[in-house]
């Protein structure tokens, strides 16, 4: 058809030429539109360029006409077009014939190449035979379609269902991926209405009103469960459904979380915004929350209830674990105490925690998990309080009391004020004349009066068999001082009761008293807590030797500790011996 127009056009214009008086001035206008076309146009004879349009220059990519004109076409046709163009050429034997449009390549002056269409007749030039050739730029076509076949090959090959309805929701199109979901052949369901296809309701226009995505269940053509996203896209006639097949991932999810809900170690997962995303069962029976009916709003009242150190020391708000620490640090058996939730008893967890996303730690979110370790920390506890206290008086024992001092001395703020070394005069005599059990009956209840007497920051051990050693706190005046030694004195001179067991039938009452010696502390600090103790001991037993209750040094390393060493060494030898050191008790 186009080769006939193309005919047409070209005996019109020579009839047009030879019969109007006004020839010359019809060529001209002729020629100037075929010059000015936007389409290109060429005449060639014998195998060479005779005419050249703007348009075909420009396509080309030449200047001018004359760098055309006189060249062989073929030096413009691609090598696998040139073969077609010359069996067309040769197929135009007789003037007014016409060839069927052929598609070919052309290369330019660059190099490049352009696909183009030519439709091409038999016709004269200057009384020779020649060939009018008109070329379509096939250029954005090629590219529309080749867009085209990748978007087809896109819908075809993508592993989600791509499935299009019209606006009343019976299916125009069913990709192949829908087949294998839906196990549907595309020919067996195109035409029918999409919700029965798809084995459930599936309202394009209201899924698009309420945002265009929902994850709802789809079934199969045996009836199988399918969990999908779908998404909807609203087109001019009708409605774009993808469906995304999220049943091996739901699957997946779902044993993820029976696992972690059978899990006896509790875990919780915090968002980058400390927001408590996820509990499981096993959080909320270690933590004492309810187990059924509970939200993250409720899981979150965990972060007002006191939480502890491995030492038991309770911490401050910005001592705990913050969600910057959690993300920055990740951690490994951590000891924490919790005042549980339902009943307040204080429990033990060991926690760790990690980054759910250590690629992303600005935005990932928190696993922490827990396990209950209450008993076992119990014990631990135990086993640390016996290695560091006496048993029968359940006071700090000498190495515990040693360790306190070098802490304290050693801290940044000086904690400590003064030490008391106090000694129960004669008490050698109640073991030897009133039995062990007697005696220890004293210890126990001397160590409770001197609990009782100091203050809750003081600190009060057993370093030997009737010796005790108070740490008292600072600041403290000398005269505080003397004042808490006097009360010392009065709780420890109080009658004593015995209470009889088994065949002892000993005295009920006793009376005990006892030397104290006071160091207090220098300023510098600048003492070991042997130094301290040797001084405080050196003062008991100048206390004792003088006969006066209480001895006070005032430093250290006060020279009169020095002069009585001697002294004090010779009276703990007479004490080691078992001889009497002068007084007596009241009985």
């Amino acid at each position: 058809m186009t080769g006939i127009a193309l005919s047409r056009i070209d005996r019109a214009q020579r009839l047009a030429l030879a019969v109007l008086p006004w020839a010359n001035s019809a060529e001209q206008q002729y020629r100037s539109l075929i010059e000015h076309s936007p389409v290109a146009i060429c005449v060639h004879a014998d195998g060479r360029y005779v005419y050249v349009n703007q348009t075909l220059v420009r396509n080309i990519g030449a200047q001018s006409a004359d760098e055309l004109l006189g060249r062989k076409i073929t030096d413009f046709v691609h090598p696998d077009s040139l073969a077609a163009v010359r069996a067309q050429i040769a197929g135009r034997r007789h003037e007014g014939d016409a060839t069927p449009p052929l598609e070919l390549v052309i290369v330019t002056l660059d190099g490049s190449t352009r696909e183009v269409e030519a439709l091409a007749i038999r016709t004269q030039w200057e009384g020779r035979p020649a060939h009018k050739v008109v070329f379509r730029d096939l250029s954005a076509q090629k590219a529309t379609e080749a867009n085209l076949r990748f978007q087809a090959a896109l819908v075809d090959h993508v592993t989600d269902a791509i499935i299009s309805c019209t606006t009343t929701g019976v299916v125009t199109s069913w990709n192949r991926a829908a087949e294998a979901i839906y196990d549907r052949l595309a020919a067996d369901v195109l035409g029918l209405p999409i919700s029965g296809v798809v084995g459930a309701d599936l309202n394009p226009a209201a899924i698009v009103a309420g945002g265009g995505v929902v994850h709802t269940t789809h079934r199969t053509a045996d009836g199988s469960a399918l969990f999908v996203r779908v998404s909807v896209s609203r087109m001019d006639d009708g409605y774009v459904v993808l469906c995304a097949n999220q049943t091996a991932l739901r699957r997946a999810e779902q044993q993820c979380q029976a696992v972690v809900a059978s899990l006896q170690e509790g875990v919780v997962v915090i968002t980058a915004d400390e927001v408590v995303e996820s509990v499981n069962p096993a959080a909320l029976r270690i933590l004492g929350a309810p187990t059924t009916g509970v939200g993250v709003v409720e899981f979150a009242k965990v972060a007002e209830v006191p939480v502890y150190d491995a030492n038991g020391r309770l911490l401050c708000g910005d001592q705990r674990p913050a969600m910057a620490t959690l993300a920055r640090t990740p951690s490994r058996g951590r000891i924490y105490g919790l005042d549980r939730l339902s009943d307040g008893h204080r429990i033990w967890v060991s926690v760790n925690w990690s980054l759910l996303d250590p690629s992303d730690p600005g935005r990932s979110s928190v696993l922490v998990s827990f396990v209950d370790v209450t008993e076992q920390h119990n014990a631990h506890q135990r086993l640390a309080h016996q290695a560091t206290h006496d048993v029968l008086t359940g006071l700090p024992n000498r190495a515990h009391v040693v360790e306190l001092i070098t802490e304290a001395i050693g801290s940044t703020e000086y904690r400590l004020g003064a030490v008391l070394f106090i000694d129960f005069d004669k008490f050698k005599v109640i073991n030897d004349e009133l039995g062990h059990y007697a005696g220890d009956v004293v210890l126990e209840i001397a160590a409770q009066r001197l609990r009782e007497v100091l203050r809750p920051d003081d600190v009060v051990g057993r370093v030997g068999g009737d010796e005790f050693v108070a740490l008292i706190a600072a600041p403290i005046q000398r005269a505080k001082i003397n004042g808490l030694v006097k009360r010392l004195h009065g709780a420890l001179r109080k009658p004593i009761r015995i209470p009889a067991v088994g065949d002892w039938a000993g005295p009920s009452r006793v009376q005990i008293s006892a030397s104290i010696g006071v160091v207090t502390m220098p300023l510098d600090g600048q003492r070991c807590a042997g130094e301290i103790l040797r001084a405080a001991d050196a003062a008991m037993y100048q206390a004792k030797t003088t006969g006066e209750a209480t001895c006070h040094f005032d430093e250290v390393g006060d020279t009169a500790v020095r002069r009585r060493k001697q002294g004090s060494r010779s009276r703990r030898e007479q004490r080691l011996a078992g001889r009497p050191v002068g007084g007596g008790i009241a009985v």
